[in-house]
């Protein structure tokens, strides 16, 4: 991780250099400037307004040193823009934006209502739409940045890599801010961002994402755990690779499948007058894991294994759909989008409607699995006599 911060900031260094060299602006000006690394947005109570914190990387101390330096500033006001700006009283300097990489808000900002928050940073100019957006299960948001006192890493930058390579456990959606407006905007497909926690290890915190916040319109409405974000990741056509745990035929859970490639397929029909959702997933996996001394001995075939772990990734796929018709009315999965794809006459009757009628959407699932590599060895580890 140092060494992807030192890359970070040496790349930053440099393109401050080009940008310089290019004739836009001279070093003066660069010099008058701090450079975003990201940002977290909490609710001030005492003034009933909103608190922006900034994560900034600080270039002059971090060209004599071996890494990053960061700094942080806070000011609380009624609008991000007018914040922003004032913030420019606290530093001296203007704020570069444009390097930014994570927005943070807390859970009491999300469920209140997020266009107020990001309206700004969707319509400037000087932003960008590729931030990866994040929802605080912290008291306050601003409690994860101020993680880089502890790390001494900058924690946006951190944080923006664990997104990169989030493909490897599939616990926790990906969410740009260009994304999260699109669904806002959309009338069959409800917003998600990740969920992001403070944990600790051998005395040091650290940040952890997992799980997903769902959205109603701009508000909060629920949350997901990391197996659940999951299974409506299967759903979304969104898994890229991850582990499947299996149970053996007692039912204790024994085998660890690995993701290798997964596609789904959504197909909304018309079954006896009623419309219905149809899931087709086929997930190439490997066995990477068999805490079994027994062997693959009777019903213990790779294909029993890869049949029950059908059947449990079809039932949990299922649960996670019920779960948000019955508890949150949240399609985050974009069903309506599909019917509006494919079925435009249809979606011209439903659209206004659409909430109460994915709340009641007959949907059936079915998974196939395809074990199609033990790793290194077919067998499991025997025990002598």
């Amino acid at each position: 991780m140092m060494k992807t911060l030192s890359k970070v900031l040496s790349a930053l260094l440099s393109a401050v250099m080009l940008i310089s060299l290019s004739g836009c602006w001279n070093y003066s000006e660069i010099d008058d400037m701090n450079i975003v690394a990201g940002v977290a947005i909490d609710k001030n109570k005492k003034e009933n307004n909103l608190q922006l914190t900034v994560e900034m990387v600080d270039t002059q101390e971090g060209m004599q040193q071996s890494q990053a330096s960061f700094k942080m500033i806070s000011l609380s006001g009624n609008t991000i823009f007018d914040i922003a700006r004032n913030m420019i009283s606290l530093t001296g300097k203007k704020l570069l934006w444009s390097h930014a990489k994570v927005i943070i808000l807390s859970e009491e900002v999300a469920r209140e209502g997020l266009i107020k928050v990001i309206d700004w940073y969707s319509r400037d100019t000087e932003t960008r739409a590729d931030v990866f957006l994040f929802v605080s299960s912290e008291k306050n948001a601003h409690e994860v940045l101020n993680l880089n006192s502890e790390t001494k890493t900058i924690i946006s930058y951190e944080l923006a890599q664990m997104m990169n390579d989030e493909t490897f456990t599939s616990t926790a959606p990906v969410v740009q801010i260009w994304d999260f407006i699109d669904k806002l905007e959309s009338s069959g497909d409800n917003a998600i961002a990740p969920l992001i926690y403070m944990y600790e290890k051998n005395g040091q915190k650290n940040e952890h994402v997992n799980g997903t916040a769902v959205f109603v319109r701009d508000r909060m409405v629920g949350k997901l755990n990391g197996d659940e974000t999951k299974y409506a990741l299967f759903a979304k056509n969104k898994i890229k690779g991850g582990v499947l745990e299996v149970e053996n035929a007692k039912g204790t859970p024994t085998y660890s499948l690995e993701i290798l490639s997964s596609r789904t397929k959504v197909k909304p029909k018309w079954v006896d007058g009623r419309l219905e959702m149809q899931i087709h997933t086929v997930t190439h996996t490997g066995l990477d894991e068999a805490m079994s001394a027994e062997g693959f001995a009777g019903e213990e075939t790779i294909q029993a294994i890869a049949e029950r772990a059908g059947e449990s990734l079809q039932q949990n796929i299922l649960s996670v759909i019920r779960k948000m018709q019955r508890e949150y009315h949240a399609d985050i999965f974009g069903f309506g989008e599909i019917v509006h794809e494919e079925m435009p006459r249809t979606w011209r009757k439903l659209k206004d409607k659409w909430p109460e009628e994915f709340t009641g959407l007959d949907v059936k699932v079915r998974s196939e699995i395809i074990i199609q590599s033990t790793a290194k060895s077919s067998r499991t580890i025997k025990l002598g006599d």
